[in-house]
Protein backbone atom coordinates (compact mmCIF):
# COMPACT_ATOMS: atom_id res chain seq x y z
CA UNK A 1 0.00 0.00 0.00
CA UNK A 2 2.99 2.17 1.12
CA UNK A 3 4.10 1.73 -2.67
CA UNK A 4 0.80 2.48 -4.78
CA UNK A 5 0.58 6.04 -2.60
CA UNK A 6 4.43 6.91 -3.75
CA UNK A 7 3.84 6.61 -6.81
CA UNK A 8 0.38 8.28 -7.13
CA UNK A 9 2.41 11.00 -5.58
CA UNK A 10 4.95 11.24 -7.79
CA UNK A 11 2.53 10.66 -10.51
CA UNK A 12 0.57 14.11 -9.78
CA UNK A 13 3.80 16.33 -9.67
CA UNK A 14 4.07 17.88 -13.45
CA UNK A 15 5.86 20.91 -14.91
CA UNK A 16 5.33 22.67 -18.04
CA UNK A 17 7.20 25.82 -19.45
CA UNK A 18 5.92 28.21 -21.81
CA UNK A 19 7.58 28.63 -25.26
CA UNK A 20 6.81 31.27 -28.07
CA UNK A 21 8.11 31.13 -31.42
CA UNK A 22 8.12 33.69 -33.83
CA UNK A 23 6.90 33.09 -37.29
CA UNK A 24 7.28 35.97 -39.44
CA UNK A 25 5.57 35.47 -43.13
CA UNK A 26 6.47 38.43 -44.37
CA UNK A 27 8.97 37.44 -46.67
CA UNK A 28 7.10 33.97 -48.39
CA UNK A 29 4.16 36.04 -49.70
CA UNK A 30 2.94 35.04 -52.84
CA UNK A 31 1.40 38.39 -54.76
CA UNK A 32 0.93 38.59 -59.07
CA UNK A 33 0.22 42.35 -59.78
CA UNK A 34 -1.37 43.51 -63.67
CA UNK A 35 -1.11 46.17 -65.71
CA UNK A 36 -2.14 46.89 -69.10
CA UNK A 37 -2.46 49.82 -71.77
CA UNK A 38 -3.63 50.67 -75.46
CA UNK A 39 -0.64 51.68 -76.36
CA UNK A 40 2.02 49.25 -78.37
CA UNK A 41 4.94 51.85 -76.60
CA UNK A 42 4.00 51.50 -73.38
CA UNK A 43 6.25 50.12 -70.67
CA UNK A 44 4.69 49.74 -66.92
CA UNK A 45 5.78 51.93 -64.49
CA UNK A 46 5.35 51.45 -60.67
CA UNK A 47 2.27 53.32 -60.68
CA UNK A 48 0.47 51.27 -63.68
CA UNK A 49 0.48 47.91 -61.38
CA UNK A 50 -2.90 47.03 -59.71
CA UNK A 51 -3.34 44.11 -57.64
CA UNK A 52 -4.91 40.92 -59.68
CA UNK A 53 -8.25 39.96 -58.52
CA UNK A 54 -10.81 37.47 -60.42
CA UNK A 55 -12.97 40.65 -61.36
CA UNK A 56 -10.46 41.34 -63.56
CA UNK A 57 -8.94 44.79 -64.39
CA UNK A 58 -10.40 47.71 -66.84
CA UNK A 59 -7.95 48.89 -69.54
CA UNK A 60 -9.33 52.00 -70.45
CA UNK A 61 -9.23 51.83 -74.25
CA UNK A 62 -10.32 55.66 -75.23
CA UNK A 63 -9.39 59.11 -73.25
CA UNK A 64 -13.28 58.89 -71.56
CA UNK A 65 -13.53 55.23 -70.84
CA UNK A 66 -16.39 54.77 -73.65
CA UNK A 67 -15.77 52.17 -75.74
CA UNK A 68 -13.67 51.17 -78.56
CA UNK A 69 -14.68 51.50 -81.97
CA UNK A 70 -13.47 49.16 -84.69
CA UNK A 71 -14.97 48.25 -87.77
CA UNK A 72 -14.16 45.17 -90.09
CA UNK A 73 -10.31 45.46 -91.11
CA UNK A 74 -9.49 46.78 -88.03
CA UNK A 75 -6.84 46.27 -85.55
CA UNK A 76 -5.86 47.16 -81.77
CA UNK A 77 -2.65 46.85 -80.47
CA UNK A 78 -1.90 46.72 -76.91
CA UNK A 79 0.07 46.24 -73.93
CA UNK A 80 -0.27 43.61 -70.91
CA UNK A 81 1.22 42.77 -68.23
CA UNK A 82 1.64 40.39 -64.99
CA UNK A 83 4.28 40.66 -62.68
CA UNK A 84 5.53 38.54 -59.61
CA UNK A 85 5.49 40.94 -57.18
CA UNK A 86 6.65 38.60 -54.62
CA UNK A 87 9.59 39.41 -52.12
CA UNK A 88 11.65 35.67 -52.77
CA UNK A 89 9.10 33.31 -54.22
CA UNK A 90 8.61 32.51 -57.74
CA UNK A 91 5.74 31.75 -59.85
CA UNK A 92 4.62 29.80 -62.99
CA UNK A 93 2.17 31.91 -65.09
CA UNK A 94 -0.32 31.44 -67.45
CA UNK A 95 -2.27 33.87 -69.87
CA UNK A 96 -6.46 33.05 -71.00
CA UNK A 97 -7.94 35.08 -73.23
CA UNK A 98 -11.55 35.07 -72.22
CA UNK A 99 -14.89 36.52 -73.10
CA UNK A 100 -16.03 37.58 -69.45
CA UNK A 101 -19.95 38.05 -70.72
CA UNK A 102 -20.52 35.46 -73.63
CA UNK A 103 -24.07 36.31 -75.36
CA UNK A 104 -23.46 33.53 -78.04
CA UNK A 105 -25.84 34.05 -80.86
CA UNK A 106 -28.06 35.76 -79.37
CA UNK A 107 -29.37 38.75 -81.33
CA UNK A 108 -31.10 42.05 -80.95
CA UNK A 109 -35.03 41.77 -81.31
CA UNK A 110 -35.63 45.24 -83.05
CA UNK A 111 -32.77 44.43 -85.68
CA UNK A 112 -31.88 41.13 -86.15
CA UNK A 113 -28.15 41.76 -85.42
CA UNK A 114 -25.58 39.62 -83.25
CA UNK A 115 -24.88 41.00 -79.75
CA UNK A 116 -21.73 39.47 -78.83
CA UNK A 117 -18.77 40.38 -81.12
CA UNK A 118 -15.78 38.57 -79.48
CA UNK A 119 -16.15 35.13 -81.28
CA UNK A 120 -15.41 37.19 -84.87
CA UNK A 121 -11.99 38.92 -83.66
CA UNK A 122 -9.04 37.22 -84.12
CA UNK A 123 -5.91 37.64 -81.53
CA UNK A 124 -1.75 37.76 -82.24
CA UNK A 125 0.40 37.89 -78.56
CA UNK A 126 4.15 38.12 -78.65
CA UNK A 127 6.71 37.80 -75.99
CA UNK A 128 9.79 39.89 -76.32
CA UNK A 129 9.73 39.20 -80.20
CA UNK A 130 8.52 35.65 -79.95
CA UNK A 131 4.73 34.59 -81.24
CA UNK A 132 3.11 32.87 -78.84
CA UNK A 133 -0.79 32.79 -81.32
CA UNK A 134 -0.58 33.98 -84.50
CA UNK A 135 -3.45 35.19 -85.78
CA UNK A 136 -6.13 33.03 -84.03
CA UNK A 137 -9.75 32.96 -83.91
CA UNK A 138 -11.45 33.69 -80.88
CA UNK A 139 -13.37 30.16 -81.08
CA UNK A 140 -9.82 28.10 -81.39
CA UNK A 141 -7.64 30.49 -78.35
CA UNK A 142 -5.85 28.14 -76.07
CA UNK A 143 -4.34 29.01 -72.80
CA UNK A 144 -0.09 30.23 -72.91
CA UNK A 145 1.81 29.01 -70.20
CA UNK A 146 5.24 29.14 -69.65
CA UNK A 147 7.64 26.40 -68.47
CA UNK A 148 10.34 28.65 -66.48
CA UNK A 149 9.14 30.12 -63.21
CA UNK A 150 8.77 34.21 -63.00
CA UNK A 151 11.24 34.69 -59.95
CA UNK A 152 10.12 37.95 -57.78
CA UNK A 153 10.17 41.14 -59.13
CA UNK A 154 10.10 39.78 -62.62
CA UNK A 155 7.38 40.51 -65.10
CA UNK A 156 5.50 39.48 -68.55
CA UNK A 157 5.00 42.08 -71.40
CA UNK A 158 3.16 40.88 -73.76
CA UNK A 159 2.60 42.79 -76.78
CA UNK A 160 -1.09 41.71 -77.86
CA UNK A 161 -3.27 42.86 -81.49
CA UNK A 162 -6.48 42.42 -81.80
CA UNK A 163 -8.03 42.27 -85.21
CA UNK A 164 -11.76 42.04 -86.41
CA UNK A 165 -11.73 40.57 -89.96
CA UNK A 166 -12.70 42.36 -93.33
CA UNK A 167 -15.14 39.28 -93.55
CA UNK A 168 -17.05 40.54 -91.00
CA UNK A 169 -20.59 41.55 -92.21
CA UNK A 170 -23.47 43.70 -91.22
CA UNK A 171 -24.86 40.98 -89.11
CA UNK A 172 -22.77 42.30 -86.28
CA UNK A 173 -23.42 45.56 -86.63
CA UNK A 174 -23.92 47.78 -83.22
CA UNK A 175 -22.09 44.47 -81.46
CA UNK A 176 -20.06 44.71 -78.74
CA UNK A 177 -17.84 42.60 -76.51
CA UNK A 178 -15.15 42.41 -73.13
CA UNK A 179 -12.11 41.06 -73.57
CA UNK A 180 -10.64 39.45 -70.42
CA UNK A 181 -7.07 38.31 -70.08
CA UNK A 182 -7.03 35.81 -67.67
CA UNK A 183 -3.41 35.73 -65.91
CA UNK A 184 -2.85 32.32 -63.73
CA UNK A 185 -0.30 31.95 -61.41
CA UNK A 186 0.75 29.51 -58.79
CA UNK A 187 3.62 28.83 -56.31
CA UNK A 188 5.94 25.53 -57.70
Amino acid sequence: MVAAGSLITAASFTDSADVDVALDGSRNTFDIVAAGKADPSWLPAPADWDQANPQGLRIPLTGDNSGYIMAPGGVLDLRIAAKNNSPRLSSLIGLRILDPLPRGAEKNPQTGTFLELFDQLVFTVSDGGKVLLDRVPAGQLRAITWPDPLRAGEYKLLDVRVELPDTVDNRWQMASTDIQFNFEAVNP
